[in-house]
């Protein structure tokens, strides 16, 4: 899994790819033509450790129930979320993150587990 660094990237992210939400957690996506996983994790807070302790947990969340079904895709994804999500239980936010790779059609029905 690698990550999305450069700002060029972010911008064709924002400008071309699509957005969803479920719950506290926002994705931005865009399928590339070749390459693989791209994914990219922020937290949006005033103080730095709840930034974080979000990132933490998102990428957690991913990379335990679903890093193996899209490792190998060309994707761009771009998880953000706020305070909500330190609120919330383990599962409910890996149930959010299935929810929103599935209406974005990444993955093709992943249940997260």
């Amino acid at each position: 899994m690698e990550t999305i660094s450069r700002e060029q990237d972010f911008a064709q992210l924002f400008r071309n790819g699509k957005r969803v939400s479920a719950g506290a957690i926002r994705l931005w996506y865009r399928k590339r033509t070749a390459g693989k996983l791209r994914v990219c994790f922020a937290g949006k807070s005033k103080k730095a450790v709840y930034r974080n302790r979000i990132r933490r947990r998102l990428r957690e969340a991913f990379r335990v129930n679903f890093l193996f079904a899209v490792e190998d895709k060309p994707w761009d994804l771009f998880f953000l979320s706020d305070e909500r999500l330190l609120e919330e239980d383990f599962t409910q936010l890996v149930s959010q993150m299935g929810k929103l790779l599935d209406r974005a059609g990444i993955g093709n029905n992943i249940d997260g587990k």
